[in-house]
């Protein structure tokens, strides 16, 4: 999994850039607004399939995963590799 963010979000000499808040003259508070973190399933064949024989969590979840669901940790951590917040925001989120 990290080979495939090190393809979209590593600069050209492969490293990956952990944004951090700095704020501005005006705020100073970092970022401006509020983005969401989502966590989305899509109800693929597998997946249907898995729910109408009530399988486990676990074998829903590694399904959903292996047809591109990102989990909302996953999500997060996309989108400060973007710059769009940063890691004590996405930890305030979703990892307690």
């Amino acid at each position: 999994m990290l080979d495939g963010w090190k393809k979209r979000y590593a600069n050209p000499a492969g490293k990956l850039t952990m944004y951090r808040a700095v704020g501005c003259a005006e705020c100073n508070k970092g970022y401006r607004g509020r983005v969401g973190l989502h966590e989305l399933m899509i109800g693929t064949d597998k997946v249907k399939k898995l729910l109408q024989e009530h399988s486990r969590v676990a074998q829903l979840l590694a399904a959903a995963l292996e047809d591109g669901m990102l989990t909302l940790k996953m999500d997060g951590i996309e989108k400060v590799l973007v710059g769009i917040t940063d890691m004590k925001m996405v930890r305030a989120v979703c990892i307690k």
